[in-house]
């Protein structure tokens, strides 16, 4: 259940269109928004204008709204507020003011989405932000962490009452052959069947409708991406490491590139308790 979303703002064209995703969430769920502003090195325009616009934004759609000026680095203020305050999720771009300077994926966002306890959801700035979602996609590969995210993915189709998919990505070899036998392509089949079933039977009558399925690719996000396409999902959840933890679902492989490319919402979470 999502009471309260924490959305840090740069006041950027990004961040604008952001909001009003987080604002649609927010409706949804009946839940407050903590608008964040960090003035790190007194931009333009000024943190205190650029907070009080989005929290006008907010106060204007009828939801609670609840606002902070911080000065420092960002994504330690964001982190601080995050763990202090009582927020279940935090809604960022991908980009901020500068693009590549400041909300940067291998900077401010992809430092909150490592470090962070609790969801983070972002949304490149041409990324299409529709909501209701249609369907909510999970991919899996059974660990703990995916099981994570699925607990939460499960938690929004639920709000928005649509159907949710799970997807497990089985990757095949290269050019070279050799580099996986085919015992081990059986291997990964069997997990991946395996990561699928236990899923769906974790959220068996829970969504409207569950959807189901295992495909081979050579590339995790492209295969994501294009499954994302084929079943119209608005929204991909999952975790930032995986069964493997530094080979497969891991933030700066599988999830970054999924975050830096895709054309809808992504929702990280970290495994509980992880370091």
């Amino acid at each position: 259940m999502v009471e309260r979303i924490l959305f840090p703002t740069d006041g950027s064209a990004g961040a604008t269109a952001t909001l009003e995703h987080a604002m649609d969430l927010a409706a949804d769920h009946d839940a407050g928004v903590h608008v964040l502003t960090v003035d790190e090195d007194g931009g333009d325009p000024p943190g205190r204008e650029v907070l009080e616009l989005a929290a006008d934004r907010v106060h204007d759609r009828g939801l609670e709204v609840e606002t902070t000026l911080r000065d420092g680095r960002p994504y330690r203020e964001i982190l601080d507020i995050a763990e202090k305050t009582a927020v279940d999720l935090i809604v960022m771009p991908t980009h901020g003011r500068t693009g590549l300077e400041r909300l940067l994926m291998g900077s401010v966002t992809a430092k909150v989405m490592r470090l962070a306890d609790l969801p983070v959801l972002t949304a490149c700035p041409d990324a299409e932000l529709r909501y209701p979602y249609r369907r909510v996609l999970v991919p899996t590969d059974g660990s703990q962490c995916a099981q994570a995210a699925l607990e939460v993915a499960v938690g929004l189709a639920e709000g928005a009452d649509v159907p949710l998919s799970i997807l497990s990505v089985v990757e095949t070899q290269g050019a070279n052959a050799n580099i996986h036998p085919s015992a081990e392509r059986d291997r990964r089949q069997i997990l991946a069947e395996r990561a699928i079933e236990s899923a769906a039977s974790n959220v068996d009558g829970r969504v409207p409708e569950v959807s189901t399925a295992v495909v081979r690719g050579r590339s995790i996000p492209k295969a994501i991406h294009e499954h994302a396409a084929a079943q119209r999902a608005d929204l991909i959840a999952l975790g930032t490491h995986g069964r493997t933890g530094l080979d497969r679902y891991l933030f700066g492989g599988v999830t970054e590139k999924l975050v830096r490319t895709a054309d809808v919402p992504v929702l990280t979470v970290r495994e509980p308790n992880s370091e």
